[in-house]
């Protein structure tokens, strides 16, 4: 059974959905999804007075369904929270004054109800995603160098650290480095004994292993000779999907510059996050070339869409959310009418490096079928319209 049931409502209708979430990942789709009117129910506990006098300091704590309107929203990436704010709807429940302000939490593990007074297409597509393994985990990486290794999960929407190992490794010796040699075989251990708890081997389309120097090239040789000597038939099994890289550094943000890599690229290209990243160098390099084809900026690339003239659309995910219903229609609009030409539409996650850098330029950009220098008169400041 489908954690949202989503046969209960429709594109451009109004009604309410029931949400379980499992994970960080379903909880930053629904906080793409969560807009300052709509309404959620949950239960929650409140201290009350234990007794009808109101004189009475004697509180207990009570369990109720509470439902608010929404008018604050408040996410935390670290532990997967929303926290939302409104005034009460609830007029049978006198212990809380109807319209009177409440918060609470929404955490993955916990169900709630939501209601809108009208579903888009794009909330469908995030709720979609809820609960559901094979839209989340595509790329596991391991970043690299001598007694450093970052084990990362990147999925449809971010990049989770999923575990990172720091050890001091002892020095190389002139003409004795045996010291050195078992400490590296320590630290490869460890790391290889934290990517097969850490990495579902058989679900991710890839692993990749990235480090400067030959460190990524020796911990590959040591994983599979540690395989067949633990007769570990997953790693065995799935070897193929292995890829070795080079990166400046073993810290998380040179996967980024890994992704970049055109032979990687096109190993990578059946994942969501890797052909975002080829679409965006693919747009920056245009950019650079001053070749017309290559526009950002919320006028110049709705120009754009309207000529019909988008190959590649790059929105950033945050302009999706917001609270102002025609702006949010505007952007779900130009989606729908580059894919329906034939173009591809991409949403950039700001929880990668790639939606963090196409919110430094406006948040919207494209790549165009053919030259288009007429959009140089259009005047843009830049910025969303809101």
């Amino acid at each position: 059974m489908h954690p949202v049931a989503l046969d209960r409502i429709s594109i451009g209708g109004e009604g309410q959905v029931r949400i379980l979430p499992d994970d960080k990942e379903d909880m930053w789709a629904i906080y793409n999804v969560l807009r300052v009117g709509d309404e959620v129910q949950t239960v929650t506990v409140r201290k009350v007075n234990a007794s009808k006098d109101p004189s009475s300091k004697d509180q207990v704590r009570k369990r109720f369904r509470l439902n608010i309107t929404v008018e604050k929203i408040e996410y935390e990436p670290s532990d997967g929270e929303i926290r939302v704010k409104g005034r009460t709807t609830d007029e049978e429940i006198a212990e809380i004054p109807t319209g009177s302000y409440q918060s609470f939490s929404l955490q993955p593990g916990s169900d709630f109800k939501l209601y809108k007074e009208r579903w888009d297409a794009m909330d469908f597509g995030y709720l979609q995603t809820i609960g559901n393994p094979d839209a989340k985990a595509e790329v596991g990486a391991v970043a690299m160098q001598e007694g450093l290794a970052n084990i990362c999960l990147i999925t449809e929407n971010m990049t989770v650290v999923k575990r990172r190992i720091e050890v001091v490794l002892p020095r190389k010796k002139r003409g004795d480095n045996s010291g050195y040699e078992k400490g590296v075989k320590k630290f490869y251990a460890q790391v290889y004994e934290a990517m097969i708890r850490l990495l579902d081997m058989e679900k991710l389309k890839a692993i990749i292993i990235a480090s400067p120097g030959f460190v990524a090239r020796n911990f590959m040789d040591y994983t599979f000779q540690r395989a067949v000597d633990d007769n570990d038939k997953i790693i065995t099994k799935n070897k193929a999907k292995f890829l070795v890289a080079h990166a400046s550094t073993g810290h998380v943000h040179a996967l980024n510059e890994i992704l970049k890599d055109p032979g990687l690229q096109k190993q990578l290209s059946n994942t969501k996050y890797g052909k975002e990243v080829a679409t965006l160098d693919k747009f920056f390099k245009s950019l650079n070339d001053d070749d017309m084809r290559a526009w950002y900026g919320p006028k110049h690339v709705a120009a754009a869409v309207e000529q019909g003239a988008v190959s590649d659309l790059l929105i950033a995910d945050k302009l999706f959310r917001s609270d102002d219903v025609n702006t949010r229609r505007r952007y779900i609009d130009m989606v729908e009418n580059v894919k329906n030409l034939g173009g591809e539409a991409l949403i950039l996650s700001s929880m990668h490096e790639t939606g963090e850098q196409l919110n430094q330029i406006t948040g919207i950009a494209c790549i165009l079928k053919y030259p288009m220098p007429e959009l140089d008169d259009i005047e843009d400041d830049d910025s969303d319209e809101e």
